[in-house]
């Protein structure tokens, strides 16, 4: 599908490319010397054929330029507009003012032209490329996480909430909705790993669950990007030298709870392998912090248990209630490639990759408890 693909990129319009090009340099007399295209990258869980890189040389100084295509595929079954996994979700935003114009220091990549064909959409959009470390060290981790804190906290300091009809609505209850908990939990690997007292508790939690949801829809809302994992985030130098973070796919985004997007940053981040998952709390200890500072100086004054609720109960559901189900089909014989794709290990190798999340999703579980009792969310 991939190779298919890559020969019709190759035949594309040159007055169409042309003219993407020369938005991206801000140049309307730009002309194109050479060019190629070729897939960016394959680590794209849900759309792995989606991201390609068009690059070549052009101008009367011979510049190199490069620019991002992104292709959505229309599913044979549409999602409702609301559900996590809405397929047309990054087009809207694409084409929506919001690309152009998020407050404080958060910017999306820059859109240069939107189509919709009968297979899908296309998004030509800015080739955003990192500065600093790769892993990302704690110091990256912080910063960022400074960065969606200034953003967040604009939402609850006068700037408008968006409330746009394609946005994710409570993408707790989509995400795992088609999850079979019971199955999963009798996975050999989690009867193999898992002692029967964590076995038990899993169960409680996904019984539960509705507590957590019920918190999540009672604290301050902020628009939210919903997956905001290392894999979606850049740091770069902006215009005037300052660092500045980019975050890219904006397929899930919405309108969620404060302090709910560091379940991305922190916990998808480790999910992924971007950061270890025996040094989970030493990535909270350093990026909650720097999460509050980011709302405390956009000028909210709240209480950092609420914060606090906000992360751990939108943990404790996206990440903790799902994990059964997760790690199951993800170590299964059957997807061992894709797994060694997206994550290096695959099977047992990899479910002990991930086997300290469960505690962690428990403690998580237990401290949001503790703070929907303090704040009166029980």
């Amino acid at each position: 599908m991939a190779e298919d693909l890559l020969e019709r990129l190759k035949a594309i319009d040159f007055a169409v490319l042309t003219d993407i090009v020369r938005q991206d340099q801000n140049d309307l007399s730009f002309e194109i010397s050479s060019w190629n295209v070729k897939r960016l990258s394959d680590k794209g869980i849900v759309n792995p054929d989606g991201l390609w890189l068009f690059s070549g040389i052009g101008g009367h100084e011979t510049r190199p330029w490069s620019i991002v295509l992104k292709i959505l595929t229309r599913p044979s079954e549409e999602p409702t507009v609301d559900n996590v996994w809405h397929w047309k979700r990054e087009f809207s935003f694409a084409q929506s003012s919001l690309s152009k114009h998020l407050p404080g220091p958060i910017k999306a990549p820059r859109i240069y032209h939107t189509e919709e064909t009968p297979a899908g959409c296309w998004i030509w959009m800015e080739y955003v490329q990192g500065i600093g470390p790769d892993p990302w060290t704690l110091d990256e981790y912080a910063f960022a996480a400074h960065q969606l804190g200034l953003w967040n906290g604009s939402y609850l300091t006068g700037t408008s909430l968006p409330s746009e009809s394609w946005f994710t609505r409570q993408p707790y209850r989509s995400w795992l909705s088609g999850m079979d908990f019971d199955k999963d939990i009798q996975s050999p690997l989690h009867q193999k790993y898992l002692p029967k007292e964590i076995l038990t508790r899993y169960k409680e939690l996904s019984a539960e669950r509705e507590t957590f949801f019920k918190a999540l829809e009672n604290l301050p809302q902020v628009f939210s990007h919903f997956d905001s994992q290392r894999r979606n985030l850049f740091i770069r130098s902006g215009k005037t030298g300052q660092k500045e973070l980019i975050l890219l796919d904006w397929g899930q985004c919405g309108v969620g709870a404060i302090g709910a997007e560091l379940t991305w940053l922190i916990g998808l981040s480790v999910a992924l392998l971007e950061w270890s998952p025996l040094e989970i709390a030493r990535l909270d200890e350093i990026t909650f912090p720097s999460y509050m500072r980011g709302l405390n100086e956009s000028g909210w004054s709240g209480v950092a248990e609420l914060v606090r609720l906000g992360f751990t109960s939108m943990f404790t559901v996206y990440i903790g209630c799902a994990l059964p189900s997760l790690t199951a089909w993800w170590c299964d014989p059957e997807h061992s490639q894709f797994a060694l794709q997206q994550f290096n290990h695959a099977e047992e190798e990899l479910y002990l990759k991930w086997l300290p999340i469960f505690d962690h999703a428990i403690k998580y579980a237990d401290e949001a408890r503790i703070s929907m009792k303090k704040l009166s969310f029980l």
